[in-house]
């Protein structure tokens, strides 16, 4: 499970890092004897772009291939299961079953 802080930047470097303290990062517990100039390669902080309502795309999916459809055409329907599919990715699925 992730944690999202809301209106916390990204930082540039460990050292600009809000959760860097005295030499230490409190996320991935490295000890650190210097402000560093870049944030390390294991952080594991992720930006998430500004985006609107982020919805489970899987779920949504599941749900529209379950709804009665029959009124539409079946083009129409292709159509509604493509813009699903093809919508864009915020934040990687991630838990027991989604990796």
């Amino acid at each position: 499970m992730s944690v999202l802080i809301r209106g916390m930047k990204m930082p540039e470097t460990c050292s600009d890092c809000e959760l860097y303290q005295y030499g230490f990062c409190m996320v991935t517990r490295n000890v650190c004897d210097k402000a560093l100039a870049q944030r390390r390669d294991d952080c594991p902080l992720v930006e998430v772009p500004p985006h609107g309502r982020l919805v489970d795309g899987d779920v949504l999916m599941t749900e529209v291939m379950d709804s009665d459809l029959d009124h539409l055409q079946r083009d129409d329907w292709k159509e509604v299961i493509q813009i699903v599919a093809d919508a864009p990715t915020i934040i990687e699925a991630e838990g027991s079953d989604n990796g």
